[in-house]
This record gives structure tokens, C-alpha cells and sequence, in this order.
């Protein structure tokens, strides 16, 4: 009974396309694999880079597949696909298109992947990629040193930061960062720099004036234009000496991810991480509460997978799976309050043979 997997999609929308076929597809190509070969069908546009680049067996030209003295049809074309190959099993990821789904041929049993991962073997990352990744993290941890030289630089008048004559401003350092990183070939349109009360919203962006005295989240995650693979960093800093309530915040968060980071490895569940980090907090009066309009405390999980995409499994989190020798995780514990602000540390890491191998050298320094 032939069973084939097959993906209808572009590259910026399918990782696993480009995971398995290693071509950049800006529009939707075909790919299917079947008896353990894969197959890329293309358009005379694209059919000799395919032939170039593609990692694949064969490259098929989708004219081959279009019905003589008919207009083009993609549902018709799969279908042909279908026939040709006498595919009786259809495997398709989470997000194929639905409007082609209910009208490929009703006689073949199709399974609709339950991951939004269609290529698990992706989530182990082999020592090439992780070098890719390291890469990335080397670049943009440079990129970290010039944003945090900026602040700590900047001189402070009227409770207000000033650089260059001018207000220092989240929206500043946003378009600062982003032009720094496309010198590596980085990109990282959503990236985080957010000080004061928005500290304290996990994943506010940061807008308006940097403030003093309080903490400033940076946190950056770009994707390289060249490998495709991501990096995720994040530090916290106060320019100026920070009050005592935000100083006990910043070492107990320091200290949950040193936790952390010590008792990751293979073969140990997310959740027991996400729980031991969880009561540190907890031990040392930062609770966590979801009661209310506003939850407070630590109040996301511990760290997720990257690599083609930004957000992969595993979680590190109340509910996840155990951890496994390639995986690449982030490390980022956090606490926010409304009133204080929010903390967040973050490194990337990846699970060796007994433990990890943490790919993030940037220091962690709360004052400056």
C-alpha cells in the first residue's frame, strides 16, 4: 500500500519543507516523498535551481502533471500526482490548505499530522546545526554589547536618559538593533527592549522613553538569511542603581536559571526544570499568581526548542515531554510584577550526551 507525505507550501511558511528539501521556495512548490525518495515538482521558473539546489532525488516539472487543453489547477495537478504514483495513504502536516484537502480523491485515506512539526526528526539538531545556531548567537551577542554600551552611556537629565543630544527611545534601539543585525544577516523584526511598567509584560516590544531605575528587557531572537536557523537571548539591565526590591528580583532570577541550567540534560522531564525553578521563586517570596485581571510572577514557561523556527518543541513548562540529546532549548526564567517591573535571563543550549552545552557566552550584569 503506497503511503506518501506530502507538502503544498513555500519555505518562509513550511520549515519542514526546507528542513527536507533544502530549497528556499518563496511561492508553493510540491513536495511528496515516497518508498523513501523525495521528489520536488516545480515550474519552469524554478526547475534548474531546483536541479542545483534542491537536496532531493528527482525534480519533476509540474507541466508534466497539468492536463493537456486545461487551465491550471493545483487540485487537479496533485491529484494527477496521486494517480501516477498509486498513493493509497496520504500524510499531511497540520496546516495543509483545506480548500485543496476536500477535493483531493475521496478513495485515499488521509492522516493529518497532530505536531505542528511534520519532520520530527528536525528537533534533534545534529553538530552542523548546532554550529549554525551557535553562529547566530555569536553575532548577535555582539549586537547585545552595543544596545546595552548605548544605555550605559547615555547620561541621565531630568529622569530621562539622553544619547546624542536626544531622548533614548525603545523605538531607538529597535530600529538600532535591527540595522546592526543585517550586517551579520540577521533579522529580527519583533525584537524586545522594553524598561519600566512594560518590563513587566512579558512580550511588550517597548515603546516611548528607556527609564532609569528601572529594569530593561532585551530580548533579541533573530533568524539568519543565510542558514535559516534562529538564536534567542535575553538580558536585563538598569541603568542606575536599582532599589533593593529590584535587585533581590534580578539574583533570585539569576538564580532559578543557574538551577536551570545545572540540572538539564537528556532523559529529564521539562516540567521537573519548570517546578524546581518555580519554587525557588516561590521559597523566596516572589509568588506566582493567575487570579486577578493581571497574573503576576512567573508566569511563563521556563523554555522552548529553536531552530528552523523560533518556537519549537520541546516546552519547558508545568506540562512537558523529557529532554533529548540534540535538542536546543532556551533557558529563560522570569518574574513580573506590575508594580516592580519584569526580570528575564535567557540563554540557548543544547543537551550533550549528559548535560548541555550552553551556546550563550554574553555576561549577565544587572547595574550599569
Amino acid at each position: 500500500m503506497a503511503k506518501m507525505k506530502l507538502i503544498y507550501d513555500n519555505t518562509n511558511n513550511s520549515q519542514d519543507l526546507f528542513y527536507i528539501s533544502k530549497f528556499k521556495a518563496p511561492d508553493p512548490v510540491i513536495f511528496f516523498e515516497i518508498k523513501n525518495k523525495k521528489y520536488l515538482v516545480l515550474n519552469d521558473l524554478e526547475y534548474e535551481r531546483g536541479c542545483i539546489e534542491a537536496n532531493v532525488d528527482y525534480v519533476l516539472k509540474i507541466n508534466d502533471f497539468i492536463d493537456k487543453n486545461k487551465k491550471f489547477s493545483i487540485i487537479t495537478i496533485l491529484n494527477n500526482i496521486l494517480d501516477k504514483f498509486k498513493v493509497k495513504v496520504l500524510e499531511l502536516p497540520y496546516n495543509f490548505p483545506s480548500y485543496i484537502y476536500i477535493n483531493l480523491k475521496k478513495n485515499i485515506k488521509k492522516n493529518i499530522s497532530e505536531n505542528s512539526i511534520f519532520y520530527l526528526d528536525r528537533l534533534k539538531k545534529n553538530d552542523q546545526e548546532i554550529k549554525m545556531i551557535k553562529k547566530v548567537m555569536i553575532d548577535t551577542e555582539k549586537v547585545m554589547k552595543e544596545i546595552i554600551n548605548i544605555i550605559k552611556y547615555s547620561k541621565l537629565k531630568n529622569n530621562r536618559l539622553i544619547h546624542n543630544s536626544k531622548t533614548l527611545t525603545s523605538e531607538f534601539l529597535i530600529s538600532f538593533c535591527q540595522k546592526e543585525l543585517a550586517k551579520y544577516s540577521l533579522t529580527c523584526p519583533d525584537c524586545i527592549i522594553a524598561s519600566g511598567y512594560q518590563s513587566s509584560l512579558p512580550h511588550h516590544h517597548g515603546s516611548g522613553p528607556i527609564k532609569p531605575f528601572t529594569p530593561i528587557v532585551i530580548d533579541i531572537f533573530p533568524k539568519s538569511l543565510i542558514s535559516g536557523y534562529y538564536g534567542d537571548i535575553t538580558r536585563t539591565v538598569c541603568k542606575g542603581k536599582p532599589n533593593n526590591n529590584l535587585l533581590e528580583m534580578y539574583n533570585i532570577v539569576l538564580k532559578g536559571q543557574n538551577l536551570g541550567l545545572k540540572i538539564l540534560k537528556p532523559k529529564i522531564s521539562g516540567s521537573k526544570v519548570h517546578n524546581e525553578i518555580l519554587n525557588l521563586f516561590t521559597k523566596n517570596g516572589f509568588k506566582t499568581n493567575f487570579d486577578g485581571d493581571i497574573p503576576n510572577g512567573f508566569i511563563h514557561s521556563t523554555g522552548h526548542g529553536l531552530g528552523l523556527d523560533i518556537h519549537e518543541p520541546p516546552r519547558i513548562s508545568k506540562v512537558s515531554e523529557k529532554m533529548k540529546q540534540g535538542y536546543v532549548v532556551t533557558v529563560e526564567p522570569g518574574l513580573y510584577y506590575s508594580k516592580i517591573g519584569g526580570i528575564r535571563i535567557e540563554d540557548t543550549v543544547a543537551l550533550t550526551e549528559n548535560g548541555i552545552k550552553n551556546l550563550t557566552k554574553f555576561p549577565k550584569f544587572f547595574s550599569i
